[in-house]
């Protein structure tokens, strides 16, 4: 009797520990998974200038894991999908062939004198990249990142999500550059805004800018230095 007694203890503790090491492989396996994923869509997502959109979006809207590693790479990709749909939207901006074309002898000819399409899509850029811009700053902050992880309460989940998240990011490259272009797109508004306020006192003439006035062609070059 003893013995048997012996012998059910045994099995219920090889049961406990086979169950306890089939948990501790599969979590292990999980956060395997979960690493392995969120690093290819980050090195995916390096070369912005060669990046596969519709491949990415597919990746960031499955899921491979499940329980609560599924809830951190929801959040984790919930969050790179809202910081990579900003890029597209700066990268689109900046893309616009109106920028570097707008103060051409071709433009001028175009749209002038009064460059009211020309305007408009630059002063639509302005507000595209300031809102990014904005938007960028938010997505940087603590709380904002914390906000995407909801429902886990178990710190270790938590404490992996922190440190696959990255901390708190600094976006001030992001910014100047940003702040930089929209001056530069500035500039190009101001130099527009002169052509048209004098629109009866310059002409284009074999690909290049006349004006009618001295002072008006030193204004003129004055300008395009805040542009170059």
């Amino acid at each position: 009797m003893r013995r048997k007694i012996i012998i059910v203890i045994v099995v219920v503790v090889l049961v406990i520990v086979a169950t306890i090491t089939f948990f501790v492989i599969k979590d292990l396996q999980q956060e395997k998974s979960l690493r392995k994923e969120i690093d290819e869509i980050q090195k995916e997502m390096v070369d912005f200038e060669q990046i596969d959109v519709d491949k990415i979006s597919k990746k960031l809207k499955a899921t491979v894991t499940t329980g609560d590693y599924a809830k951190i790479e929801k959040a984790i990709k919930n969050y790179m999908a809202d910081n990579l749909n900003t890029m597209l939207t700066i990268s689109e901006a900046l893309n616009d062939e109106v920028i570097p074309n707008a103060l051409t002898a071709e433009n001028y000819q175009n749209d002038g004198p009064d460059f009211v399409k020309t305007r408009k899509i630059l002063k639509n850029t302005q507000d595209k990249l300031s809102a990014s811009k904005e938007t960028m700053i938010i997505l940087s902050k603590d709380d904002t990142v914390m906000s995407y992880l909801k429902n886990v309460d178990d710190s270790y989940y938590i404490d992996l999500y922190k440190e696959m998240v990255g901390e708190e990011s600094s976006v001030d490259d992001i910014k100047k550059n940003i702040d930089d272009i929209v001056n530069l797109i500035q500039s190009q508004q101001n130099v527009l805004e002169f052509l048209s306020e004098n629109k009866n006192m310059w002409n284009v003439q074999n690909g290049k800018i006349q004006f009618d006035d001295d002072i008006l062609l030193n204004q003129y070059n004055q300008l395009l230095l805040a542009v170059q």
